[in-house]
């Protein structure tokens, strides 16, 4: 596994962690008194020493959801903040979920996670991270609004690729279709959206074609095509720039609409 870090400006880095079968980008955010790292890749590099040669500062995660190629360099740090509704995932990824991938060595976790329930928003000095509830790829899935940079980072959420629908504990399309409304409803207050995998940055004209394809499948307008993943079958509705991959008992929120 191998890594490069890009300034995004004099405050902030990004942290890519890929070999050829999978990349990940981690986000380090630097304020006055404290740095937030969001994210900790698969947990195959060393992190603590490449955020110690960023930053004199203390660094906390957070974790915008719980899946193994977000959690696995927690260990590295001595904070760790993840939603409380991605607990089950969390054991899922620390767990069984590995075995998805048995090239990778992956690192144990130790006991620094700081559950919290709600919205928060984290003070590092000077820089304000507002946390977003954006359920969908998980329970818990969270997007970060950097305030005063006007950047949203949504991790899984809304990437210009598909978003997975289709795993265990994630929403149906009907609810994720609410988490981009809400996240389009605070469009004045960023202007760029940094994902955690594929093209960077995002334009936020990507979440209105997820909002798009949202309602064409919800009206009943269109289908996805049938693939297989890793996990089991699945369907993707391709739309545009993007698709949605989902299963058809998590369309709408109850089985009988």
């Amino acid at each position: 596994m191998d890594y490069r870090v890009v300034q995004m400006d004099e405050h902030t880095w990004r942290i890519e962690e890929f070999d050829d079968t999978s990349s990940v980008y981690m986000y380090l955010l630097e304020g006055s008194e404290r740095a937030m790292l969001l994210d900790s890749g698969l947990g195959m590099i060393p992190l603590d020493e490449i955020t110690a040669e960023l930053t004199s500062l203390p660094v906390d995660v957070l974790a915008t959801h719980a899946h193994l190629d977000h959690i696995g360099g927690n260990s590295f740090f001595e904070k760790v903040y993840i939603n409380e509704l991605d607990r089950e995932v969390f054991s899922l990824h620390c767990d069984k979920f590995r075995s998805h991938y048995p090239d990778y060595q992956f690192r144990g976790q130790r006991d620094n996670i700081i559950w919290y329930t709600g919205e928060k928003e984290f003070q590092l000095g000077g820089r304000t991270l507002r946390l977003v509830s954006s359920p969908g790829h998980t329970l818990g899935a969270v997007s970060i609004l950097d305030v005063e940079r006007k950047w949203l980072f949504t991790g899984d959420t809304c990437c210009q690729a598909s978003v997975l629908l289709n795993l265990e504990y994630t929403t149906t399309v009907e609810t994720y279709k609410r988490t981009i409304e809400r996240l389009l409803s605070i469009g004045e207050q960023y202007d760029l959206t940094w994902p955690a995998h594929h093209k960077i940055p995002v334009s936020p004209e990507i979440l209105e074609q997820f909002r798009e394809a949202a309602d064409l499948l919800l009206d009943k307008k269109a289908e996805g095509e049938d693939i297989e993943m890793p996990f089991g079958p699945a369907k993707c509705f391709y739309y545009k720039d993007i698709s949605i991959t989902y299963t058809p008992d998590r369309v709408f929120d109850r089985n009988d609409a």
